[in-house]
């Protein structure tokens, strides 16, 4: 008996409950910007701070101003909160891992016609090992860390963002 008793819990010990996250995302205004620079080039600074970060641009319509893009390597607890995992022995925190997937909504739409809004959406998809089950993709709530990352950054280059001059040719 002793022995069946013993298995019994070990193999409570191993089961688990996954908790979804409770926080809730970030407001839709933290994450946008007005940039002092019309549509075109807003798209442009948007296209570089896309490439400059690595990101593979899944899709992009720039008549509607979206741009679909994913981040190589995932993201960190730092990112997005991917709730809890539980055993009788410990509650921790989800981690995501190396094949979980950040994807960046960028919208860029004019103000104006000399300033853009662009906002930022993210999200964040981890597959979680909850012992005793089957592997699952969760959603993971952000904490709005990588929208306010990227904002800055759109915000430093639209400053550098210009139309070229044209010299008239001397003759």
């Amino acid at each position: 008996m002793e022995l069946r008793t013993a298995f019994a819990m070990f193999a409570l010990v191993l089961c688990g409950c996954f908790y979804p996250p409770t926080a809730a995302p970030p407001p839709a205004t933290d994450n946008q910007t007005r940039v002092a620079i019309p549509f075109d080039l807003a798209w442009n600074a948007v296209h570089t701070v896309i490439a400059r970060n690595d990101f593979r641009v899944i899709a992009e319509d720039p008549n509607n101003g979206v741009i679909e893009s994913e981040a190589p390597g995932g993201f960190s607890l730092k990112q997005a909160d991917c709730g809890k995992l539980r055993t009788i022995a410990a509650k921790y925190d989800a981690e995501p891992n190396a094949e979980a997937t950040a994807v960046y909504n960028f919208a860029v739409k004019p103000d104006g016609d000399e300033a853009s809004l662009v906002t930022v959406q993210a999200v964040f998809t981890a597959p979680l090992h909850v012992p005793a089950r089957p592997l699952s993709s969760e959603q993971c709530v952000s904490r709005g860390v990588a929208e306010a990352d990227l904002l800055r950054e759109i915000e430093r280059q639209s400053k550098r963002e210009h139309r070229p001059s044209f010299k008239p040719s001397a003759g």
